[in-house]
């Protein structure tokens, strides 16, 4: 493999790609078509393939997400779909892909770190540390964090003569 990429598949999430001796190659948050009026923000399915087709050789770390218990059902079912479109668009492109719960990839790149309501600022912190190039400039970008860091995760576990 060329490449790893992180997948953090929300609608705020992101998608980052590292190369094999683990330097950023492009960080970017999901893309989405800005809603007008008081409409919700979709998706941008073409661009999401897009953006995965220019990374042919690669292997990705997908998140195994699910609903949490105070999300709405109309954001739960819009959360669905998305992480359905990832699955999708990887299947279709024949990315090789691992579905990694949250607690897994995070047990390996938050070392040391706090976890629980901290997890995110720790996820930035560590991300910034391993990759300082990464361009996070506010709150809406902390998905690259994981994403990165999901990238990593993949790049340790799953390289050729890794762990899995």
């Amino acid at each position: 493999m060329d490449t790893y990429i992180g997948i953090d598949p929300g609608l705020t999430g992101a998608v980052a790609v590292i190369d094999a001796g683990g330097r950023l190659v492009s960080a970017t948050r999901t893309p989405i078509i800005s809603a007008s009026g008081k409409g919700k923000s979709q998706y941008d399915t073409p661009a999401m393939v897009r953006l995965l087709a220019d990374y042919p050789d690669s292997r990705v770390a997908l998140e195994l997400v699910g609903a949490m218990p105070h999300d709405g059902v109309a954001s739960s079912f819009r959360f669905g779909t998305g992480w359905g479109l990832w699955q999708g668009i990887l299947a279709a492109l024949g990315r090789p892909t691992v579905l990694v719960r949250p607690k897994e990839w995070q047990a390996a790149t938050l070392v040391g770190l706090p976890r629980g309501k901290a997890v995110k600022t720790s996820a930035v912190s560590a991300a910034q540390a391993l990759f300082p190039t990464l361009p996070i400039k506010v709150k809406a970008d902390w998905g690259m964090a994981d994403a990165a860091l999901m990238a990593e995760w993949c790049r340790r576990t799953h390289a050729v003569g890794g762990a899995a």
